[in-house]
């Protein structure tokens, strides 16, 4: 349980002072009721981006307070102050912000109200996508409301030089999303199948849609007898069909630039190698479903049944996947489907294998998100005391979180040239300053960011209704700052630890049917981390008495000694190195075909394989 501290001493913890002028955020008289967030950005600079935009876990972070609005909603013409007792993110105060003149941006980011079918009552996220597409973990989707940007000036006592009133007077809109195809419409490749899900519905008490992008094999049309394997590419929440590389009919223009350029490239050479009858898919067709399950937690629901984000394993193999194989002639059998995805899509694709072990038939997981609590990210939920700083009788050294530096869509600079990145590994965010920013953004695992969709994934519903926390995480509670909570890691470690899960069962039936499927690959200067998990995962694979072997692939990846960072998945098909820029666009075309031949050597007698003659 948490252990309660007598008093907070932090080197640069919580500052309480009287401040001189009034920070106050306003609901315009026009507007209805607002039930949400209120979020105050101060940024040194306003040249680039609006402050509420420069929110980040990096050392160019412009600064963020929050706080909820009154219960019931804040009313037209109602008003929320930001004072020194405000939490705040990277500085904890205003009162130890330096003196000096900011550019000052308020929104109000949206809740509503959700009765759940297990009885709790919540408020979270209205969403966390945008209506455009892309990742929109701390994005600000429509109905978000913001003020203009208004300059003030802070003394040196942590007071303003006069009030500071901002009003919340402009909306994002809803923008019209550009469809799987990108195009707005489906082609005669790309083809949209959406569902309202009945267990899902039935767990939120509301209407909960899910979607997939089908990318329909070469030679779908011309060929009505045929029928075809199914490859799943996990990842975030994206309008648009991109398994990891985008699919496009466009040659990249002269005027683009850039990783833009990069991009468009490859994804012109996706669609043409696709549609050829020869090439690296001759033999390999098959369909390629990309899926959108966005929940109030996060753009992205993690492909299980969890206790509070619903049972979203199930009704994508039970409602969803059924609907696509049967409506594009698919072979709807376990031997003939795959998984493949990076980052949050690299878990799925792990632990929709193991969880489903006869579901599906080789699984890619590119630097996925912590596949065992020994290390999570750089934690150890098995032994470690406390999330935020190392166990030490003396010393107070906070554990890291994130090193540099993310590469995947680096160009030689004036170029259209891939580069490679230069992790020295140098720390530039901590744990603890990584899930204060989210407390900060939305308390109760409401910041739509990533530590707080684990919480939900991964643990118990807490007595609230809202996930439990896994740490204290509340520097001014009664709890020990950063202090594990053990009863909730066990329940953590007991569900969704794979590796222990491996461990555990493979010997009584789960390595017959997982020998040889699981495939993984992490840089070894992961960004986030993830480089340990995968680590520990690989000791125990390797054991040469593992009976029956593992018989997939582990790979560590760096490039002349040189660690890669996030997000790598793998060497190209030849076995050189490439930088991330370039692999993370070539998802479908190196491993589909891996796939393609371990699917044909598990078929069944009789089974349909028109997909392989061509």
């Amino acid at each position: 349980e948490f252990v309660p501290m007598a008093a907070l001493t932090i080197g640069w913890g919580w500052v309480a002072a009287a401040t001189a002028g009034s920070l106050t955020v306003a609901l315009p008289r026009s507007s209805g009721t607002k039930l949400g967030r209120v979020r105050v950005y101060l940024s040194t600079s306003c040249d680039t981006a609006p402050p509420r935009a420069q929110c980040s876990d990096g050392q160019e972070t412009a600064q963020v307070f929050g706080v909820d609005v009154p219960d019931g909603g804040l009313r037209p013409g109602g008003t929320v102050a930001i004072d020194a007792s405000t939490l705040g993110y990277p500085r904890h105060s205003i009162a130890s912000l330096p003196a000096g003149t900011y550019c000052v941006q308020a929104e109000l980011f949206p809740y509503r109200r959700y009765l759940r079918g297990d009885g709790a009552d919540l408020l979270l996220p209205v969403s966390c996508v945008r209506d455009a597409g892309g990742d929109g973990a701390y994005g600000s989707p429509p109905g978000t409301l913001y003020s203009d940007v208004v300059s003030a000036v802070l003394g040196q006592d942590g007071g303003w030089s006069g009030p500071v009133a901002l009003e919340l007077t402009h909306e994002v809109a809803a923008v019209r999303s550009p469809g799987c195809s990108g195009k707005g419409n489906d082609t005669d490749y790309i083809k949209t199948v959406s569902i309202h899900s009945t267990l899902l519905e039935r767990f939120w008490g509301t209407r909960m849609k899910l979607e997939a992008c089908v990318l329909l094999p070469f030679g779908f049309h011309e060929r009505p007898s045929a029928r075809y394997p199914l490859l799943i590419a996990h990842g975030h929440y994206s309008a648009i069909f991109n398994p990891g590389g985008r699919f496009d009919d466009t040659p990249p223009s002269a005027n683009l630039s850039g990783y833009d350029r990069v991009d468009q490239q490859y994804a012109y050479w996706l669609y043409s190698n696709w549609t050829s009858k020869d090439g690296p898919f001759r033999g390999a067709r098959a369909l390629v479903v990309t899926l959108n399950h966005p929940t109030p937690f996060f753009d992205d629901s993690y492909a299980v049944d969890s206790a509070n984000v619903g049972p979203y394993g199930s009704a994508i193999l039970k409602e969803l996947l059924p609907l696509v194989e049967k409506r594009y002639r698919g072979i709807g059998a376990g031997w003939a489907r795959g998984l493949l995805g990076g980052s949050t899509g690299g878990w799925e694709a792990f632990a929709m294998q193991v969880l489903y072990p006869d579901a599906f038939n080789f699984a890619v997981a590119a630097c996925p998100d912590p596949v065992g609590f020994a290390s999570y990210t750089t934690i150890n939920l098995y032994s470690d005391r406390n999330a935020y700083f190392y166990d030490s009788a003396f010393k107070r050294t906070p554990r890291p979180g994130y090193r540099d530096h993310y590469s995947g869509t680096a160009t030689v600079p004036g170029t259209s040239t891939p580069a490679y990145g230069s992790p020295y590994g140098q720390t530039t965010a901590t744990v603890e300053e990584m899930n204060r920013r989210e407390v900060v953004l939305g308390p109760r695992s409401r910041s739509c960011g990533q530590w707080d969709v684990w919480e939900a994934v991964f643990g118990p519903r807490g007595a609230d209704g809202y996930p439990a926390r896994l740490f204290c995480k509340d520097p001014s509670g009664d709890c020990e700052y950063g202090a594990v909570n053990k009863s909730v890691a066990s329940q953590w470690v007991e569900r969704f630890d794979m590796t222990r899960r491996l461990k555990q069962q493979w010997r009584h039936g789960l390595g017959e049917k997982l020998s040889g499927k699981l495939h993984v690959y992490v840089g070894g200067a992961d960004s986030f981390f993830l480089t340990n998990a995968v680590m520990d995962l690989q000791d125990w694979a390797s054991d040469p008495a593992l009976d029956p072997p593992f018989g997939g692939e582990i790979v560590i990846g760096a490039h002349e000694g040189r660690g890669f960072e996030h997000c790598w998945n793998g060497y190209l098909p030849d076995g050189e190195a490439a930088p991330n820029a370039v692999t993370r666009e070539l998802y479908v075309m190196t491993y589909l075909p891996r796939m393609a031949e371990r699917w044909a050597a598990s078929a069944p007698a009789g089974a349909s394989m028109e997909w392989r003659s061509y």
